[in-house]
């Protein structure tokens, strides 16, 4: 079409024009007779005819782009109006991904969602601390000295108790929630000083199960650290792993029995030469989580401090599953960068029993710790003895315990299977009170910690002197994390 209108319309339209132009031109005649000026005026229209062809040349190219361009319109057309286009769902997330990431990379959207600004702003170096993984949304200020994180966590479990019928046991059926959790933590006045709250509704009861402050100063990087409040005693390697990351539903009989729960008291830790050492120096009230049941009193009344001191040896490098104020992962979810190997031993002196303050009682626990990672493998095991000296005779008691624990995934990061042995002797005088727990169970993550299915099944026996006590108990329990 382009082409018609060229050579019907343009080109006659442009050929009047040159003979108008032509037409202007000053006339030969003979009495004139500058043969020069005939010769520059034909020159000078040589040159415009030759300017006119050319400007012919590249406007014709011009129309035939014009054509293909439309013709291949016309194509495309009557492609998608024969079938439709469709896209990739995985594109159209590639997609969104992208863009998101671009938008969320700028300065002007990150100080709007109070992500923490790059570049002119610093990140904030503890802004999930205590532990990232407890909280599931937070915010923080555009200098990063305050932020507030917030999650939830819960697990709810139905419990089968095959008891002993020997000892006019009756068994039981049981559905409970085992822990429920919403946890506050971030940090504030600076990027060095850091809190943590937490508040349990386990077994319908309403508690502050946690709370302190963590100060680590960045001059000395990880090598020290100070914590104080109401938290965990550190020094039961196992008691110290968080509940929800836990290879068994529970911890073993050996460590509920030496385990000294929370407390209010002063914790100085630290982790040097590059992780591959842990030390905590700690002093506690001693009078466990209901100090004004103890002695009739909020106050420690016998004057006596319990002081923890532990250290542990990484020699081949810190765990990845391990926060040094959180606690342990018992799984190996974390893939470990080679093989992992832990080693320590701790000491408490004052020690508490079953969370309470010992009355006129001397009371020292001791304990040795080792563990391995590697390749989804994991294994545990920790010994514990304890001296009590009452003041007011010479019999002393000892108790000891142990457990071994060892897990495997079978399908990475999804299916894991686990096994534990422990046990546990009241009083190494007597030979009719020792017990035992055989457990085995099967952990499903679905997202990792934060949603998983757990089920286990354990034999437990105690030694009454003339015949055994025994009772298998069956459960499984879902979690969920956010």
């Amino acid at each position: 079409m382009f082409g018609w209108k060229f050579r019907h319309v343009l080109l006659p339209l442009l050929t009047v024009c040159s003979i108008l132009v032509i037409g202007t031109m000053r006339p030969c005649t003979a009495y004139g007779g500058e043969l020069d000026e005939l010769k520059e005026q034909l020159k000078q229209m040589e040159e415009a005819f030759l300017a006119q062809q050319k400007m012919m040349k590249q406007m014709e190219t011009f129309v035939l782009n014009q054509q293909e361009q439309i013709k291949d319109l016309k194509n495309r057309i009557e492609t998608m109006s024969e079938k439709p286009v469709t896209i990739a769902k995985e594109d159209i997330k590639e997609e969104v991904k992208h863009d998101a990431g671009n938008y969320l990379a700028s300065d002007e959207a990150r100080e709007i969602l109070g992500l923490g600004l790059s570049g002119k702003y610093e990140p904030v170096n503890g802004y999930y601390l205590p532990d990232k993984e407890k909280a599931s949304i937070g915010f923080q200020t555009r200098d990063g000295n305050y932020s507030l994180n917030i999650g939830f966590r819960f697990q709810t479990r139905i419990t089968y108790k095959d008891k002993d019928e020997d000892f006019d046991e009756a068994d039981i059926t049981d559905i409970d929630v085992r822990r429920a959790r919403l946890c506050f933590g971030g940090n504030i006045y600076s990027k060095d000083l850091f809190y943590n709250v937490e508040i349990d509704a386990d077994s319908f009861e309403v508690n502050l199960r946690d709370y302190y402050i963590w100060w680590t100063p960045a001059a000395a990087g990880e090598t020290f650290g100070v914590r104080a409040g109401y938290f965990k005693v550190p020094a039961n390697r196992q008691w110290n792993s968080s509940g929800f990351k836990l290879l068994l539903q529970d911890r073993s009989i050996a460590s509920d029995a030496f385990k000294q729960d929370r407390d209010y008291g002063l914790d100085i830790f630290g982790k040097p030469f590059y992780g591959h050492m842990e030390y905590h120096a700690a002093v506690f009230r001693g009078a466990g989580q209901n100090p004004s049941k103890v002695f009739g009193s909020d106050e420690n009344t016998d004057n006596k401090l319990m002081y923890v001191f532990t250290t542990r040896y990484y020699p081949f490098g810190w765990y990845n599953s391990y926060n040094i104020a959180t606690g342990w992962d018992e799984s190996s979810l974390k893939d470990e960068e080679g093989f992992k190997a832990v080693i320590g031993a701790s000491a408490v002196y004052n020690a508490k029993e079953k969370d309470k303050k010992l009355e006129n009682t001397d009371s020292v626990i001791g304990n040795i710790d080792l563990g391995m990672r590697y390749r989804g493998f994991t294994w545990d095991s920790e010994y514990y003895i304890r001296e009590k000296d009452p003041e007011d005779n010479d019999d002393s008691i000892t108790s000891d315990g142990f457990y071994t624990q060892g897990g495997c995934f079978v399908l990475p990061k999804k299916l894991e299977l686990a096994v534990r042995f422990s046990m546990f002797d009241p009083d190494n005088d007597l030979t009719d009170d020792v017990q035992k727990e055989y457990s085995a169970g099967i952990n499903y993550y679905m997202r990792g910690h934060r949603s998983k299915i757990q089920t286990d099944i354990a034999h437990y026996t105690t030694d009454t002197g003339d015949t055994d006590k025994n009772e298998n108990r069956f459960r499984l329990q879902y979690q969920l994390i956010f």
